[in-house]
């Protein structure tokens, strides 16, 4: 079971054999493991590069040459977190090059964000391409300043922004109120655990957040005029029903 474990994780079988073995010997030479795992000495050590370069194994400074497994509860994590930045990185790039469309055409289409700064930073980006109005339904948190200025820059040319909160208490009430002042009308509906953005009735965010950590976070931004206005619809039916803060 670890062996597919870690073969999901993006290690090969062989490299899962290699790294297990090494966790079970404490340390060993290329011979010990390639023993351990029946492949050919030469083979161990092409293994072991690719597992020192991911940072499951060093390379002891004894002679003869021997090898250490680092703790799984690092190896893994660092390596988690690599492969995590490197989709990232790569989703970006993909999204921006499929999304570009010199004929003006908008298909129906879904990206997905990861993460309460992915979707901060792309909400800054669709709150400055606004043109009416932007419907939004939040937790009631703090957001980044640049968050705050794409807000501020979309009143000053006339966009709407209404906003639904889910909290309303001592903790965020200066906070609300601040909004109050910049020109958002805000109303507290209670809830949790998802937020939802509506841009001009064409495009919509919809994310879904762990309760016992807002941090983390799935967004799927939606390129559809017919579900987008569904969501408006949803979003005045709560706004009927949420009280003013004021």
């Amino acid at each position: 079971m670890a062996i597919q474990d870690l073969v999901k994780l993006g290690l090969s079988p062989n490299e899962a054999q290699c790294y297990l073995s090494l966790l079970n010997q404490g340390s060993a030479g290329a011979s010990e493991i390639a023993h351990q795992i029946h492949v050919l000495p030469n083979a161990v050590y092409r293994l072991i590069n690719s597992l020192v370069k991911n940072g499951f194994v060093i390379k002891l400074d004894c002679h003869p040459v021997k090898f250490q497994a680092i703790p799984p509860s690092v190896a893994i994590t660092n390596f988690s977190q690599q492969q995590i930045k490197t989709i990232e990185i790569t989703q970006t790039s993909i999204i921006s090059n499929l999304t570009q469309n010199p004929t003006g055409f908008n298909p129906t289409n879904i990206e997905i964000l990861t993460g309460k700064n992915a979707l901060f930073t792309r909400s800054a980006q669709d709150i400055v391409k606004a043109k009416q109005e932007v419907l939004i339904i939040s937790i009631g948190e703090p957001v980044p300043d640049s968050l705050k200025l794409a807000n501020r820059d979309a009143i000053a040319k006339g966009v709407k922004i209404k906003m639904i909160v889910h909290k309303y208490n001592s903790d965020n009430e200066t906070l609300l109120k601040s909004w109050l002042k910049m020109g958002l009308e805000v109303r507290y509906y209670q809830d949790w655990g998802y937020h939802l953005t509506i841009y001009d009735g064409n495009k919509a965010t919809l994310s879904i957040n762990n309760p016992r950590n807002t941090e983390e976070r799935i967004s799927l931004v939606i390129h559809s005029q017919a579900l987008a206005n569904a969501l408006r619809e949803y979003f005045y039916t709560l706004w009927a029903k949420a009280l003013p803060i004021s």
